[in-house]
């Protein structure tokens, strides 16, 4: 096919020259691109010459453009409105945190959103009042230029909010509650709310912009919103017997290689496993939309998947999901299991071949279950060197100390002692590098 005589080895390098990572919505577009240009007469358009057209072309629309102005003659239909959204934000204010609002929007089409957001004819509580969307942040900055605003920023400007127009000069008094601010940087934000990386919380929507730069530069905890994720659970729950037949279908094949080793001669047919695999994968991606999962590429990863894991400490369809969990909740991720750990129950033993090895018993009761589906023999299955509890009866030689009976060490990179106080609170817990979903 082109695409084995493209990529011979099926392998791309993922240069920026070559691949371009759609981040947003505003991507869309060029997805439907055909990818072999257009010829006529003596006229030809390359693949990259229509994308780089139609990349501009929406940039323009976007930042020039009326997109915000007719996005804004038609709120009704372009925003989703949720009443319980001022008591989310009220809440988190009462349980003692600042809550700030940070945007690349200039102030009239943020001002215009956020009306309308807030449009209820009660407050936070169905007995209190409408009030002013601006009472429900500490702070409020536009005109951000996010990932700009995470590294060195720009000058710090205050906002007329009666004309929207700035104010002159750059600002350098105290942040005041119910004003609106325009640009800055990260430093000078936190420095006038007196928050470390770590004591902040960022929500935000674009993988890139948001949660990858204020996480690599800022250190803040991040919580990454993902519309996209209710369809993605739909498949998940509705299309589970796909998954149950892949699952079926890596047992059979682990069956076929399970009573041979390095001296096996003939070579078992997997020719029809595999193309069953690969039409499951098919019918899997299929049942997500024509674009397949935001998630997964058949059994695999895909890149924003990747990044998800890695920078998004949180994850949900809306950040309203909070309102089910108290303030002071410490989100945890599931065990990530390693191959080898996947595969090994735990109450089958570890023999090795070297003189180092010993045999480690495991409580029944505190067994998993695993499927074995390798190509390695069930009878000795591979993996790695479990501690040595410190087994004074073996005369064998220790290759490395006994097991510490005490913590000497925290996993949790961002842990601090103050952490360790009784009355200790906090909004979410970093777990190396693992993202939890709400």
């Amino acid at each position: 096919s082109q695409v084995y005589e493209l990529y011979p080895n099926k392998f791309l390098k993922l240069d920026e020259s070559r691949v371009y990572v759609l981040n947003t919505l505003f991507n869309l577009p060029e997805t439907y691109i055909d990818r072999t240009g257009v010829k006529a007469g003596e006229l030809f358009m390359s693949f990259n010459s229509i994308f780089q057209d139609v990349r501009r072309a929406v940039d323009w629309v976007h930042i020039q453009g009326d997109l915000k102005q007719k996005t804004v003659e038609n709120l009704d239909h372009y925003v989703k409105k949720d009443e319980r959204l001022p008591m989310v934000l009220a809440r988190i204010r009462e349980s003692g945190a600042k809550v700030f609002l940070l945007t690349n929007s200039d102030y009239n089409f943020t001002n215009n959103i956020m009306t309308f957001l807030f449009d209820f004819p009660h407050g936070a509580k169905p007995e209190e009042p409408h009030r002013d969307w601006k009472t429900y942040f500490d702070v409020i900055v536009v005109d951000a230029r996010k990932p700009l605003f995470f590294a060195e920023g720009t000058i710090l400007r205050q906002v007329n909010t009666e004309t929207g127009a700035l104010k002159i000069g750059s600002h350098m008094g105290p942040l005041q509650p119910g004003q609106v601010y325009s640009g800055g940087s990260c430093e000078v934000l936190t420095s006038f709310i007196n928050a470390k990386g770590k004591d902040v919380l960022y929500i935000g929507d674009h993988i890139f912009g948001d949660i990858l730069k204020s996480k690599k530069i800022r250190g803040w905890r991040t919580f990454l919103v993902i519309p996209e994720l209710v369809q993605e659970l739909h498949v998940w729950t509705d299309k589970c017997q796909f998954f149950a037949e892949l699952q079926q279908l890596d047992c059979k094949l682990g069956e076929m290689f399970k009573n041979l080793d390095s001296s096996a001669k003939e070579k078992p047919d997997i020719s029809n496993v595999r193309g069953s695999i690969r039409d499951v994968t098919h019918k899997m991606d299929m049942a997500y939309g024509m674009m397949g999962s935001l998630f997964r590429s058949g059994s695999r990863q895909t890149f924003f998947s990747s990044q998800v894991v890695r920078y998004a400490d949180l994850y949900a369809a809306t950040f309203l999901n909070f309102i089910y969990y108290p303030f002071s909740y410490m989100f945890r991720a599931p065990a990530m299991l390693l191959p080898h750990e996947s595969t090994v129950a735990h109450e089958q033993r570890f023999q090795g071949d070297g003189p180092q090895d010993q045999k480690i018993k495991c409580s029944p009761s505190s067994a998993t279950q695993a499927t074995v589906s390798s190509t390695v023999p069930s009878s000795k299955p591979v993996t790695t060197q479990k501690d040595h509890e410190g087994d004074t009866s073996s005369t064998v030689l220790h290759t490395r100390p006994s097991t510490p009976r005490t913590v000497t060490h925290t996993h949790d990179e961002d842990y601090s002692e103050e952490e360790s106080e009784p009355n200790y609170k906090s909004n979410a817990e970093e777990d190396n590098g693992s993202s939890k979903p709400l």
